[in-house]
């Protein structure tokens, strides 16, 4: 290098510049593909989670659904046993959900006829609105 010539220098420079350059571009692309592929693998990772998360969810509701009905169709044959089921009495359990269905079967030595079941059903529904009215209301309470 000491003996090169001024344009010779200047060409090599110029050359080693532009072999840096390309060194750097080149490593700039592996960089940027590493960071694709990374963020590929995470957003796959998050997804499979909220995927996993929305199927759970959505089987704990259909399984709920599944359940309500079978426990729905199970108190209604065991009414049958005692009283004559007709149209009203499956309405009445039609409105019940699972939980009160469960306070209902609870409360099955308690009913002999139609009415004790038209009974019991308002009873329950009743505590469920006089709970949920406690509940607004001690809302409103902690809002003041």
């Amino acid at each position: 290098m000491i003996r090169m010539t001024e344009e010779q220098r200047a060409e090599f420079l110029r050359s080693t510049s532009m072999d840096i350059a390309l060194m750097r571009t080149r490593f700039d692309e592996i960089d940027e593909q590493k960071i694709y592929e990374r963020g590929l693998r995470l957003g796959k990772k998050i997804g499979e989670c909220i995927g996993e998360r929305i199927g759970r969810r959505q089987g704990e509701l259909i399984g709920e659904r599944k359940g309500e009905v079978r426990q729905r169709m199970m108190l209604q044959q065991m009414l049958s046993i005692r009283i004559p089921m007709g149209e009203e009495e499956a309405e009445l359990l039609q409105q019940l959900n699972g939980d009160e269905l469960l306070l209902l079967s609870e409360r099955y030595e308690m009913i002999k006829t139609s009415e004790d079941l038209e009974e019991q059903v308002h009873e329950i529904v009743n505590q469920k609105m006089n709970a949920d009215d406690q509940f607004n209301q001690s809302l409103k309470v902690r809002s003041l």
